[in-house]
């Protein structure tokens, strides 16, 4: 009878000696009484313990974040303003699949009653301009390459590629009216809305992100001499890592509701650097109305005089 009473009294001092040096050292311990350690967790969930750096504000998340009211990571499915009525309207209304002798080849953007956007990279160096399209509700639509001088757009490369429809659609959004484009330049470290529309789901995935500086992009893509990264381009970060190349030639950039690109080589593509790029597109008139103010507002004619 002595000796279970010996190793009861020895285990107790055991676990007061353990509950001290807990309680001192701040130690969590991971064993059972009498065995030695082993794990309370599965290998799998003890995986997911990982420490990770959090950021004070996006201010320091992001260069050039100011006031720290941007929240970056995934978003709900950008609108996108119109230019004359004002309203807004969601994305997916506006997006377009685009085809080619049958199959799917990239998406396109409407920006007026019978005006489509989208990127050259789509398009083979032989493909003929005529193309076929479905919108959101799988209307079908006819349509064929367009001067892009005889509209109202202005692009900063000549990637840009303007389709023109005969017809408008019968569900359009922007009946009579015009998708708002940008009117300036954006900035480096500007927040922007990185949508991708999903074909399988006919639905859009989107994420806030902001644009990092081209050379960023040439760095990561091992393009030094601007080849592929060309000083026109918007260079954007991309928050979400994927394993395959998604082809997201033809998808739009957003910033404060206007479309301000257009994607030229998808997401993650040829492979996971972290960066998109984007192709600029402007309103015409607005870019030159704009710039005509900048002009005024900086008092240029003070100067020369």
């Amino acid at each position: 009878m002595l000796r279970p009473l010996w190793i009861l009294g020895f285990v107790i001092l055991e676990l007061v000696v353990l509950g001290n040096r807990s309680v001192s050292g701040q130690i969590h311990y991971h064993r059972y009484m009498l065995g030695g350690y082993k794990a309370q967790h599965n290998p799998k969930t003890q995986m997911d313990y990982k420490r990770t750096h959090h950021a004070k504000n996006d201010a320091e998340a992001v260069p050039g974040a100011s006031n720290g009211s941007v929240h970056f990571g995934t978003s709900k499915e950008p609108v996108v303003r119109l230019t004359k009525s004002g309203k807004k309207v969601l994305l997916h209304e506006l997006m377009v699949r685009i085809y080619q002798h049958n199959k799917y080849i990239c998406m396109g953007t409407v920006i007026s009653e019978k005006l489509v956007i989208t990127a050259s990279t789509c398009f083979d160096d032989h493909s003929p301009d005529v193309v076929s399209m479905k919108m959101y509700d799988d209307e079908i639509l006819d349509g064929f390459r367009y001067p892009l001088n005889k509209t109202f757009l202005k692009g900063a490369d000549p990637l840009l590629v303007a389709i023109k429809l005969p017809n408008s659609p019968h569900n359009s959004s922007v009946m009579g009216d015009t998708v708002k484009l940008c009117d300036m330049e954006l900035q480096n470290y500007s927040p922007v809305e990185l949508p991708l529309w999903i074909r399988s789901r006919h639905s859009i995935h989107s994420q806030i992100t902001y644009i990092k500086p081209i050379e960023e992009c040439r760095h990561r893509l091992k393009d030094p001499k601007g080849v592929v990264a060309t000083g026109t381009m918007i260079c954007v970060k991309n928050m979400k890592y994927t394993a395959l190349c998604q082809h997201a030639v033809g998808n739009p950039l957003i910033h404060h509701e206007e479309i301000c690109g257009i994607n030229v080589a998808g997401h993650n593509c040829p492979a996971f650097t972290g960066v998109d790029l984007y192709i600029r597109v402007y309103d015409a008139l607005d870019f030159s109305v704009r710039g005509m103010e900048i002009i005024k507002d900086s008092h240029i004619e003070d100067t020369i005089l």
